[in-house]
């Protein structure tokens, strides 16, 4: 197309009309459609994933803003955020889970007055979503929704054996040897994937220890209370387990409970969402209970996710346009939150008391009192260097080592000096 100049293109649209553009051969600029990108996780409740393609085709027609949505597997997503920001090239928005707005500070646009139009129609962001994504005082991503973890159990070999529902990881022991002797052995995942994670963190917090402390700097993997988790992990391994959880992924566990294998889990409900979906023989045996206690307390693992937009884009506000139909949209945001069936609960204040809670009586663990929430390397504040040591999936190898044979020490000191090594660098 040989390019034009100003008065020329003026001289013959302005006598020529629609003649006169396509003498010229230049659109005008107004009939371009915007177009927006976006990078999600598939979800472990594909429903989720199912309503928002249909969301996003209706905002397309309702706002004339074209948007592709790209999904990929949780774990790739990493090396993705990396590889956009090393070419600063690729989507427009992306979904990031737990602490990542911290990881990614410097590339994600100040999504501030997003969040505050949110919060005032649906009140403030809950505590994990605040400390997920708000970093240095700037709003870096806009919550989305969390999830709970929650002891997913079957409740007919509990029955079958007159087993009773544990209250503690104690506990759990007692009733995991029982569990293996029927064949049907308790799930927990020891490798590198973030169900190991969070698992790992409850049963840490409830015996008293902690990775990072308070001040965010002072690494306090090294500890009585570290020992004692690690030689719970270690019967549990021997007594309860299989080998095979040395090598799961994080829908592995899921897996083993809807085939009927294992008799309990530690997961969110898309475990029990998805036999239903698929009418698996055991949906109608799964159940949810209380989460476990010990010596330090009962605690939980919270995921909150978020959405950012990266500085790179260069449609940042068609890209908060999605944001505000997602989200901002009480209707369509209370649509999306059901079709995940009660994984992804909403993160805001007064959507608590959400309908999709009251879905399904065996929803009832989600909320259950005495329960404290954390996200990954709690009480450590939230900060990149949590976020790293979370991703080099430290807390799972030191147990992995362990478990396999390396003395409890030597495993310890291990994860002590990756820690550290992280903290300083």
């Amino acid at each position: 197309m040989e390019s034009i100049g100003r008065r020329r293109f003026l001289a013959t649209t302005a006598g020529g009309g629609l003649a006169g553009i396509l003498a010229a051969r230049v659109p005008p600029a107004r009939g371009q459609q915007r177009e927006i990108s976006y990078l999600c996780w598939n979800n472990f409740a594909p429903a989720m994933d199912k309503k928002q393609n249909d969301i996003a085709q209706r905002f397309t027609r309702d706002t004339g803003i074209k948007l592709r949505i790209d999904y990929i597997a949780h774990p790739q997503q990493p090396a993705k955020y990396a590889a956009e920001v090393q070419t600063q090239a690729g989507h427009d928005l992306v979904e990031m889970r737990m602490h990542f707005p911290w990881l990614y500070e410097p590339q994600l646009t100040d999504v501030s007055d997003l969040v505050a139009e949110l919060e005032k129609k649906h009140g403030k962001t809950l505590s994990s979503g605040y400390e997920a994504a708000h970093v240095n005082g700037v709003w870096r991503a806009v919550p989305m929704y969390h999830g709970l973890f929650v002891p997913t159990y079957r409740e007919d070999l509990f029955k079958r054996a007159g087993l009773k529902v544990p209250d503690t990881w104690e506990e759990l022991y007692t009733v995991g040897k029982e569990l293996k002797k029927m064949g049907n052995p308790v799930g927990i995942p020891i490798s590198q994937n973030y169900d190991s994670i969070s698992t790992a963190g409850p049963v840490l917090w409830s015996f008293g220890g902690m990775e990072v402390d308070r001040d965010g700097k002072t690494v306090r993997i090294n500890s009585p209370a570290t020992e004692q988790m690690v030689e719970w992990y270690k019967k549990m391994y021997r007594d309860c387990m299989e080998p095979e959880v040395l090598s799961w992924t994080d829908a592995s566990n899921n897996e083993s409970l809807q085939q009927g294998k294992a008799g309990w889990i530690h997961n969110p409900v898309s475990a029990y969402i998805v036999a239903k979906q698929r009418k698996l023989p055991t949906a109608d045996l799964i159940n949810h209970h209380r989460s476990l206690g010990g010596p330090g307390g009962r605690h939980e693992t919270d995921v909150p996710r978020s959405i950012g937009i990266w500085k790179f884009s260069k449609h940042v506000e068609p890209a908060k346009e999605w944001v505000r139909y997602l989200l901002g949209k009480r209707e369509v945001y209370d649509e999306w939150v059901m079709s995940a069936d009660a994984f992804n609960l909403p993160i805001y204040e007064r959507l608590q008391d959400h309908p999709v809670l009251r879905t399904d009586p065996k929803y009832a663990a989600l909320g259950a009192p005495g329960v404290q929430y954390h996200l990954y390397g709690w009480p450590a504040p939230p900060t990149d260097r949590i976020q790293l040591i979370t991703n080099s999936f430290i807390v799972p190898n030191m147990l992995a080592k362990a478990v396999t044979g390396t003395p409890n020490k030597e495993a310890i000191a291990w994860a002590e000096n990756e820690m550290k090594k992280i903290m300083a660098g």
